[in-house]
């Protein structure tokens, strides 16, 4: 289920919710290939051959004993480069270089971001809720002060209309004795 070949045949993105967790589980295949490349340089003859230990140095890597290539897990999950997803890599010259450069490609970034949040629970969405719990709340205290600014704004055209002074007026006993003595 998560071998290159079947991921090839069957793209992740067709899959079911269930299934694509448990590709995700069962994390990039690593099977035995036996890439090799003869080159000359200086009149030498020499022969590359891949080495399992690149498996340990780049945990996205995975390979198709098939096609005899390596491949990018993530990047074969949700799409990237052809090289890296339909072809296969196999020019082990220069297999560092295209490693380091593919390691911190955009695409292959976001691939690997994605497989490592499938399956949690989005965040997106329990943010969502609680700010509309909080628009709620603020609309419910937006409502209750204008209904209070309401009542205010009745009450001053009230006494404008009628002339009323908007101040309050003092009926304690040090009042009425202050005014009996001015008067008298």
């Amino acid at each position: 289920m998560n071998t290159v070949d079947s991921l090839l045949t069957k793209p992740f993105l067709g899959m079911t919710p269930e299934d694509k967790l448990r590709v995700k589980a069962l994390g990039p295949e690593k099977p035995d290939i036996h890439i090799e490349q003869s080159a000359k340089d200086r009149g030498k003859g020499y022969t590359r051959r891949f080495a399992r230990t690149w498996f340990d140095k780049m945990e996205w890597l995975t390979a198709s004993s098939s096609k005899n290539a390596l491949f990018c897990f993530p990047c074969l999950l949700f799409g990237g480069e052809v090289s890296w997803t339909r072809t296969g890599v196999t020019d082990l010259k220069h297999l560092a270089e295209k490693i380091k450069r593919h390691d911190s490609s955009e695409s292959h970034l976001t691939n690997v971001l994605k497989l490592s949040l499938f399956g949690k629970s989005n965040i997106a969405l329990q943010l969502n809720e609680t700010y509309r719990k909080g628009v709620i709340k603020h609309n419910e205290e937006v409502d209750k002060n204008s209904y209070i600014l309401s009542k205010l704004i009745d009450c001053v055209k009230f006494c404008g209309a009628f002339e009323l002074a908007l101040r309050g007026h003092d009926e304690t006993e040090v009042t009425k004795s202050r005014c009996l003595q001015r008067a008298g």
